[in-house]
């Protein structure tokens, strides 16, 4: 980064006064990883209830080159961090394990169960429910069935059940995240404990660079569904660099506090904007191109996002716009979090602490949808109305604590 453009950006932020910052007491719960996880819920909506609307303005990796998945595993290893690892610190690994077990089994219950009601839908004559027990591959114009056949031997579906090896394609980050938070969790922590970060942090490159190296789709480990969209050992990544991130919080915004913290927040300020500007040339479905930007070739742009910037194994560039936009955005919040959480806290943040919740109910929603005529007017002002109203449908839900004591929150 130039020096002039770390004036500007010095400028910029001494425009912001100090009584705007977050008032960080020292607490465990961090709102700003609640408003950020809650920020994260009208993007999965844009997603799945894939309809046109203003929404799509910031949905539909408008960002940058990251979806709601690479942001919901960072914050989940983040907060994971945060929790679990106070009490490493204070107690001690074997007093943690507990709790880590029964959030592993809660985790592991909520998939299963979300399957099996999927399954037994499927029965029901006068639902529609191919919205949520198919995938459909647009490039391609497959449909891909993503359960057995209704007459399959009832032994089979549990079976493959148990196994996370089907379900709901829009639910699927979570059976990845129950995965990766049962296999990779007490590792993560007990090399923490025993202080090998280093050690915990080179293996989990490795295993990283391994499956980046390998074809596409050939290492699936656990043989689950997910693995087709969130392949485990290019995922584990995100997940263990946050929850690491999240037991060092002190540390590391000690850091953000220095001279070369503040410069690095400014250059992940600037590269954010770059991969902005970036994937603001993909030419994606339904986006009007008075929106898009035609200052790169679009044989370079895809040249540059099928090399770098892959989801299915977090390609190098998407694994730096995930890490710069996280900093970024942060320190947007840390700095202004008063007028912020004014504005938009009183939304976003239950939302936020309650996210494996919304995971949850929205499957239904999109069944539910799906079954009126709604979605079929393509009306870009019906869908805006129809995203809005689902929004504030979730947020009465979790505010009215529905079905809480039965839904992991």
């Amino acid at each position: 980064m130039t020096t002039a453009t770390l004036r500007v950006s010095r400028a910029f932020t001494d425009l912001i006064p100090t009584r705007w910052a977050y008032p960080d007491t020292g607490a465990t719960r961090d709102l700003r990883l609640d408003f950020m996880r809650g920020f994260v819920i009208p993007l999965l909506f844009a997603s799945h209830f894939d309809y046109f609307s203003l929404l799509m303005f910031i949905g539909w990796e408008r960002l940058g080159v990251v979806s709601t998945a690479e942001i919901f595993v960072i914050l989940s290893g983040i907060v994971v961090g945060m929790v679990y690892g106070k009490k490493v610190k204070r107690d001690g690994l074997s007093a943690v394990m507990p709790g880590l077990i029964q959030r592993s089994v809660d985790l592991y219950r909520i998939s299963v169960v979300m399957i099996l009601l999927v399954a037994a839908i499927r029965f029901i004559p006068w639902i529609d429910s191919s919205i949520i027990t198919t995938f459909y591959d647009a490039p391609l114009n497959l449909t891909y069935q993503l359960y057995p056949a209704r007459d399959a031997n009832i032994s089979e579906v549990i079976s493959k059940a148990l196994l996370l090896q089907i379900g709901p394609h829009q639910f699927q980050i979570i059976g990845m995240y129950v995965v990766m938070f049962i296999l990779f969790t007490p590792v993560v922590f007990f090399m923490l404990a025993k202080q090998k970060v280093g050690l915990l942090l080179g293996l989990s490159w490795v295993i990283y660079a391994i499956h980046y190296g390998a074809p596409f789709q050939s290492l699936r480990p656990t043989g689950a569904q997910f693995e087709y969209a969130f392949p485990i050992m290019a995922w584990q990544l995100i997940y263990v660099h946050g929850v690491v991130a999240g037991y060092y919080k002190q540390e590391l915004l000690a850091f953000f506090s220095t001279e070369w913290g503040k410069r690095l927040i400014y250059v992940c300020i600037v590269l954010s904007l770059g991969f902005l500007v970036f994937t603001w040339h993909h030419a994606l479905p339904h986006i009007p191109q008075w929106i898009s930007l035609h200052l790169i070739s679009a044989e370079t742009f895809n040249y540059w996002n099928d090399n770098y910037f892959l989801k299915s194994k977090i390609g190098i560039g998407r694994l730096l716009n995930t890490v710069v936009l996280f900093v970024a955005m942060y320190a947007l919040m840390t700095r202004c979090w008063q007028p912020l959480n004014r504005a938009l806290g009183w939304f976003f943040i239950p939302l936020g602490q309650a996210s494996l919740y919304v995971f949850f109910i929205h499957i239904f929603l999109l069944l539910a949808v799906a079954n009126t005529p709604l979605p079929g007017y393509n009306d870009f002002w019906i869908n805006t109305a129809l995203h809005a109203g689902l929004l504030a449908l979730v947020w009465v839900m979790v505010k009215k604590e529905f079905l809480f004591k039965w839904i992991p929150h």
